[in-house]
Parts: structure tokens; C-alpha cells; sequence
């Protein structure tokens, strides 16, 4: 069974959560306001963490394998901020039940999650002026016009399935230009290649 760690320091949108999750047959634990000696022995699967306390104590993140960050709105500071290395989902704290087992579902199966409504902030590069990971010209002029097609729909969020229709061509082709891309990147995953391509502010292009 799949451990969730849920460490919000509101008791009512801690509550609300931990029901919403439990409520899929995960095993849900709280975590509130207590000491570092708190956090659990083994990370969980996942550690759902507000972006203040990840902040102030850095090794919260090891509550799990991958952390979702929970941010108060589009102006939260954490879009200023030295990203978490294992941040693997950026969720609002005004997000429904369902956005968050929306997200939770994604970086279980090995994807990220980032909430629509951040996406426009992260788009338009109102994320902050400090870059926390730069991306070198020469990394992107690396990757082919393809490449950064595919690169732009997977920062958007599309499936490979959904790019290889977009795109008209077989999915496997779209998995090969992904696993391109993160490698001349230097990415981890579709949830890092996402938070770079959006915070970098980088052009799109559709090329053929």
C-alpha cells in the first residue's frame, strides 16, 4: 500500500486532505507543527509539504521519495526560490479535493503534477527573477527542432500519448525525443523538465 505523509500545519485543510487521500485506500499519515524528531524513519512514497516549511527546514523533504509542495497562490515566494531537488508537483492550497488526488495519483505513477491554474504564473515568468537552476545555450541548442516541440508539450503537461497525436506520430517516437531531451537537459524527469522550461521563460517553438 502506497504511504502518504501529509505535512500541513492547518489542522482543518490537513484533515480535509488526509480524508480526500485515505479515501482512494493509500495509508494517510498527519504531520503538524512537531519537532524535526517527528518525521518518519522511512520516507513515505509521497510527502505532501507546505512550500513555507519546506523553506525554513529543507530536510522536511525527506518525510518522502518524491514531494509535492503545496504554495499560497501565484505570488507564493517559493516561485523565488532554490527549487527542492525531489520537488516532483507544485499544488495551490486552494486546489479541490480531486486536484489533489489528481496530483498524488501522477507522482505515483512516476510523473509529475503541476496545478493548472500555476501553470499561467510559471508560463509568463512571473515566477520570480532568481533562477534557480540556469540553463545553458548551448544545452538548448542541443536538442533539435523536434526536440523542442516535444519539449513544450511535455511543460505543458500532455501525456505521450497525447503528444503523439498532436504531433502525428507513434508513440514510441515521442518516448524516444523525451528521453533525448531530460538527457541533454539534464533532467530527472518530465516534472523537472516542466519547472525549468517554464521558470527558464524559454520560447516556444513548433518546429517540424
Amino acid at each position: 500500500m502506497e504511504r502518504i505523509v501529509v505535512g500541513i500545519s492547518t489542522p482543518a485543510q490537513r484533515r480535509r486532505m488526509t480524508e480526500a487521500l485515505a479515501g482512494l485506500g493509500w495509508f494517510v499519515s498527519e504531520k503538524g507543527d512537531g519537532p524535526a524528531s517527528a518525521r518518519p524513519a522511512a520516507p513515505a512514497d509521497v510527502a505532501i509539504v507546505e512550500s513555507g516549511r519546506v523553506d525554513a527546514d529543507p530536510s522536511l523533504a525527506g518525510w518522502g521519495k518524491r514531494v509535492i509542495v503545496v504554495v499560497d497562490g501565484r505570488s507564493d515566494a517559493f516561485f523565488r526560490l532554490p527549487l527542492c531537488a525531489r520537488v516532483a508537483g507544485i499544488v495551490d492550497r486552494d486546489d479541490p479535493d480531486h486536484g489533489y488526488v489528481r496530483a498524488v495519483r501522477e507522482v505515483l505513477n512516476g510523473r509529475g503534477w503541476i496545478s493548472p491554474e500555476l501553470v499561467p504564473t510559471l508560463l509568463s515568468g512571473r515566477a520570480g527573477h532568481a533562477r534557480a537552476t540556469e540553463l545553458p545555450a548551448a544545452e538548448i541548442t542541443q536538442l533539435t527542432g523536434r526536440e523542442r516541440t516535444v519539449a513544450v508539450l511535455v511543460a505543458e503537461g500532455l501525456s505521450n500519448s497525447e503528444i503523439a497525436e498532436r504531433l502525428t506520430v507513434e508513440r514510441s517516437t515521442v518516448k524516444f525525443h523525451v528521453s533525448n531531451v531530460l538527457r541533454k537537459l539534464g533532467c530527472r524527469d518530465r516534472a523537472q523538465l516542466a519547472v525549468l522550461w517554464h521558470s527558464q521563460a524559454l520560447p516556444v517553438h513548433f518546429a517540424a
